[in-house]
């Protein structure tokens, strides 16, 4: 199931979403690696309407147990607010249809939060900037803006190119002292495009007591 560290990858990439155009079915696919196990994980644009976006993520073939796992949220475009996410659905197991996630859900128990990644100017995003880099990546070497975020004990460093729209996240690496689950990375292995999504939220139903309780756990 899902642990702390999936819902930050969102955040993240919706920092570099929000400046970029959209185009459904196009995505990244990228390597995550906690404690020396790797997962694939692709993301990609689910759906757009004028004031609403919708990405999906699939936790696909690898070493760790969230394997075979969709997420896909919904947020609120206004070019002149903070992305906003209005709704969140998972689909994992042996669960044939996506469940609605309470709100509850998107509240991590440590270090980086939601509010932490969520901004309405790029000059908010430029106050973590560190430099431009060349980043060398399993896809190729690139030239990629580095940003850098503390927030509770945790220190996130992060790469975003224009170049890689719609996702633009490069690379990420996350460290804490105080919390090793906190510690993880991920980097970009190619671009996707064409991608149907798996979930389809007219289909979703309530969350179940079950999903709830180890969406608790692992918070």
């Amino acid at each position: 199931m899902m642990n702390s560290k999936t819902f930050l990858f969102f955040i993240l990439i919706f920092l570099s979403l929000k400046l970029f155009a959209y185009e459904v079915g196009s995505g990244s696919e990228y390597k995550f690696t906690l404690q020396n196990q790797k997962v694939d994980l692709s993301i990609y644009i689910a759906s757009v309407e004028q004031k609403k976006l919708n990405v999906e993520m699939h936790f696909g073939a690898g070493d760790l147990i969230i394997t075979n796992m969709w997420q896909q949220f919904e947020f609120n475009l206004n070019k002149n607010a903070p992305l906003t996410v209005s709704r969140g659905y998972i689909q994992a197991g042996v669960n044939k249809k996506p469940e609605i996630m309470d709100k509850d859900s998107f509240k991590l128990n440590r270090g980086v939060q939601l509010e932490d990644f969520l901004f309405s100017k790029e000059s908010e995003i430029n106050a973590m900037l560190v430099g431009e880099e060349n980043i060398e990546l399993i896809a190729g070497s690139i030239i990629a803006k580095h940003y850098r975020k503390i927030s509770n004990g945790q220190t996130v460093d992060f790469w975003i190119a224009s170049s890689v729209a719609p996702i633009g996240l490069v690379k990420l690496i996350s460290k804490s002292e105080s919390s090793p689950e906190n510690n993880y990375s991920l980097e970009l292995s190619s671009l996707i495009k064409n991608v149907s999504p798996t979930i389809i939220p007219n289909n979703a139903v309530p969350m179940s007591s079950e999903t709830s309780k180890k969406l608790k756990l692992i918070r």
